[in-house]
């Protein structure tokens, strides 16, 4: 702070001493400009908001009253989001149109469990500024490559043309280049995913 000060000062000094001199030696100004006359305004800078002159009694602003009362708190905790998801209550169907998984998927040489949220992991990634639109399944397990020529052949059949694909086996996921989520969705509700 004190550094800052003193370069202000340093700064009024000098800017004072020439416009002095040459408001002086000018023929228009007849007034003559001396360090007393001209005052520089000084700004002080504050480390915090809270440290300001601004604030004088932070804590009025934050005045509240706590209240512990057990039969209201079970009216807060429905609203509060679940810590754990709770498992999938079987039913006829579901309003939202939800399919949950068949048990003879898990016969197969290829599997693709569900997310945590008992969802299918096939996504669409774009990328490029949008130009770029690949669906993405994930956590494949099994035979991958089986699985990647029966997603081409149900692609084929359904588009009548070539579909690419990027398998990569390690990281147990099939890129498919285009958007084909909903396709690749009622395939996999097919096989029972």
């Amino acid at each position: 702070m004190a550094t800052v000060w003193r370069s202000q000062c340093a700064f009024a000094r000098f800017f004072v001493g020439k416009t002095g001199r040459i408001l002086n030696n000018s023929a228009d100004l007849g007034t003559k400009l001396t360090p007393e006359s001209i005052s520089v305004p000084i700004t002080r800078n504050y480390s915090s908001y809270a440290k300001s002159p601004l604030v004088i009694k932070i804590k009025e602003q934050y005045d509240f009253d706590i209240e512990k009362n057990p039969p209201e708190w079970t009216y807060v905790e429905r609203l509060l989001p679940l810590e754990i998801i709770p498992p999938v209550v079987p039913k006829q169907s579901y309003p939202s149109g939800w399919i949950p998984p068949k048990e003879e998927a898990k016969d197969l040489p290829y599997f693709m469990p569900r997310t945590k949220n008992h969802e299918l992991p096939i996504y669409l990634v774009i990328t490029h500024k949008g130009q770029r639109k690949i669906t993405a399944l994930r956590k494949i397990e099994g035979d991958i490559w089986l699985m990647n020529d029966l997603v081409k052949e149900h692609l084929q059949k359904n588009l009548n043309r070539y579909v690419e694909t990027r398998v990569h086996e390690l990281g147990r996921f099939i890129e498919v280049k285009g958007d084909y989520v909903n396709l690749l969705k009622d395939w996999a509700y097919s096989k029972g995913f």
